[in-house]
């Protein structure tokens, strides 16, 4: 199924010279930069909520990573 999306001629430019350059369709392009728009906002947000963790104490942090195996 197809569908028209408005866009800038500016942002149509820009698609098509990428589609051209990776040898893609627009579709494809768009698809992808979408990939990678969702990939970008999932770690903002990831790094948001870290940030307002409080952070763990060593010895929590030491049981949660032994695993009996000599450091290399």
């Amino acid at each position: 199924m197809a569908t028209t999306v408005r866009v800038s001629l500016e942002t149509r430019s820009r698609a098509a010279s990428l589609a051209r350059t990776t040898g893609s369709s627009i579709g494809d392009v768009v698809s992808r930069a979408l990939d990678a728009y969702e990939v970008a906002i999932f770690w903002d947000e990831t790094r948001e909520a870290l940030s307002r963790r409080e952070s763990v104490d060593d010895d929590g942090w030491d049981n949660t990573v032994r695993d009996g195996l000599a450091d290399e």
